[in-house]
């Protein structure tokens, strides 16, 4: 098996057991190494690496946008799609310009976005615990709600996920 092929097989098999939460995560990581690499290669004068490394981050962050559920919150998502939009500015400035400046102020706002988000995924695994030591043993019986994150009824299985695309 050659050397990336074990890396790729590895990335495949983390993305597709993931849940979209940790996918989001995932998606964060990637745009900050993808705007670290492009930063580090405007270090180095290497343009065709900056060129891709800003594409990455650029697709990585449009990705993002799409993941936004504005029917759940539209004004948070209306912000967020903002600002996504602004960093994706910011990346083809610092790169037209050859400037590090932008590249840092979007590595920043990145690195928060993810504290945010990690801090978030700890909270969501904290309250199931919790939900958790409540009932020790005990099986919840089957549950209709309705989802925060659709109009339509939502069915809960035992050991299913409750989320919906």
């Amino acid at each position: 098996m050659p050397p990336g092929s074990a890396h790729k097989e590895y990335l495949s098999q983390r993305v597709t057991a993931a849940s979209p939460p940790e996918l989001i995560r995932m998606l964060y990581e990637a745009a900050v190494q993808a705007v670290e690499e492009a930063l580090e290669a405007l270090r180095s004068g290497d343009i065709l690496r900056r060129g891709n490394a800003v594409t990455k981050a650029i697709e990585i962050i449009g990705e993002l946008r799409l993941s936004l559920r504005r029917e759940v919150q539209p004004a948070y998502c209306d912000t967020l799609s903002g600002l996504y939009s602004y960093l994706q500015r910011q990346l083809i400035r610092a790169h037209a310009e050859k400037s590090e400046g932008p590249f840092q102020e979007v590595a920043r706002l990145l690195h928060t976005l993810l504290e945010g988000w990690e801090g978030a995924l700890k909270n969501l695994t904290a309250a199931a615990g919790q939900v958790q030591a409540i009932e020790p043993g005990h099986s919840a019986a089957p549950v209709s709600s309705q989802s925060q994150y659709s109009q339509e009824s939502v069915e809960e299985k035992p050991g299913g996920r409750s989320w919906q695309f």
